[in-house]
C-alpha cells in the first residue's frame, strides 16, 4: 500500500467515526515576493488550502505588502523579529532565547508587532512563531504582556494554553530534510509524519483538537517538494478540511 493509500484508509477512519481531520498550513521566512512564493500562492488560489505567512519584520519588503493584498485567504504570522541566532556556539540556534535579559527580546518583539500590524492593518494575527521553531519560558510567558495570543512550533502541544492568555497551535510535518539533503524529506516520509499526528489524534493520544499543521519553507523548495504539496493540496477526501487561518488561532 502507498503513503498516499495509508493516508486516505486514516482519513476513512476519521470518517467512520463521523469526525473531521482538520489541518492547516504554515510558511516560514518570508520578506519578499520571490517565484517559489508565487507557486505556494497559486496553490492557496487553486486549492482553496488557505496560507498562514510567517514573515521576519526586520527584513520585509514592499512587494510583500503590496502582493497579499492581492490574496484572499493569506493571513501573516510574525517570525521573531530578524531571524538572528542569539546563542553560543554549541547550543542549538534561537532568537528568542534565554541568554538575553528577557525585556530586549521583548523590545525585538514588539518592534517587529509594530510592523507587521501597522504595514499588514488585519491580515496580520498576533501569533509568534519563533525562528528555528524554539522559544525560551520566560520570553513565552510574557507574550500576552505585549498583545501576542498565539504561538506556534514543532510537534504535538502538550496543551493548548501553556503560557498565560496565548493558545499554541504547532506544526507536525516538515516536508524539508534539514539535517540530510537539505531537499525534500521524500513521500513516504512526510506523509507517515501526517498519517502519524492524525492517528495519534484519532485516538487521543494527542491533543485531538489540534489542527494536523504542515510546515514549509519556500525559498528552500526543489522540484519534489513542489511536486508533492501540489499532490497533497490537491487531494480531496471528504474526511479532511483544511482551515482558514483565523480559524486556527480564532480570537473570539
Amino acid at each position: 500500500m502507498s503513503s498516499w493509500d495509508q493516508l486516505r484508509t486514516e482519513l476513512d477512519l476519521w470518517q467512520s467515526e463521523g469526525r473531521v481531520a482538520t489541518a492547516w498550513w504554515r510558511d516560514d521566512d518570508a520578506v519578499t515576493v520571490t517565484p517559489e512564493l508565487e507557486t505556494l500562492l497559486g496553490f492557496e488560489q487553486d486549492y482553496k488550502v488557505p496560507l498562514a505567512l510567517a514573515v521576519i519584520p526586520a527584513s520585509l519588503q514592499d512587494d510583500l505588502v503590496e502582493r497579499l493584498v492581492e490574496t484572499i485567504d493569506t493571513r501573516v504570522l510574525q517570525h521573531g523579529w530578524a531571524h538572528q541566532n542569539n546563542m553560543p556556539e554549541g547550543r542549538k540556534k534561537q532568537e528568542l532565547d534565554d541568554i538575553r535579559d528577557v525585556d530586549a527580546v521583548i523590545a525585538d518583539l514588539k518592534q517587529g508587532f509594530a510592523v507587521l500590524s501597522s504595514r499588514f492593518g488585519n491580515r496580520f494575527l498576533p501569533v509568534i512563531v519563533p525562528p528555528w521553531n524554539r522559544i525560551s519560558d520566560d520570553v513565552a510567558a510574557a507574550l500576552h504582556n505585549i498583545g501576542i495570543c498565539g504561538l506556534s512550533t514543532f510537534n504535538a502541544r502538550k496543551k493548548p494554553e501553556p503560557y498565560k492568555g496565548v493558545l499554541q497551535v504547532n506544526t507536525h510535518v516538515d516536508v524539508i530534510d534539514w539535517r540530510g539533503t537539505r531537499g525534500f524529506v521524500g513521500e513516504d516520509a512526510a506523509l507517515g509524519a501526517m498519517i502519524a499526528h492524525l492517528s495519534a489524534r484519532r485516538q487521543g493520544e494527542v491533543d485531538p483538537e489540534e489542527p494536523t499543521g504542515i510546515l514549509t519553507h519556500h525559498l528552500v523548495h526543489d522540484a519534489p517538494t513542489t511536486q508533492f504539496l501540489d499532490n497533497l493540496f490537491s487531494m480531496e477526501h471528504s474526511a479532511l478540511s483544511w482551515l482558514r487561518i483565523p480559524g486556527v488561532f480564532p480570537w473570539q
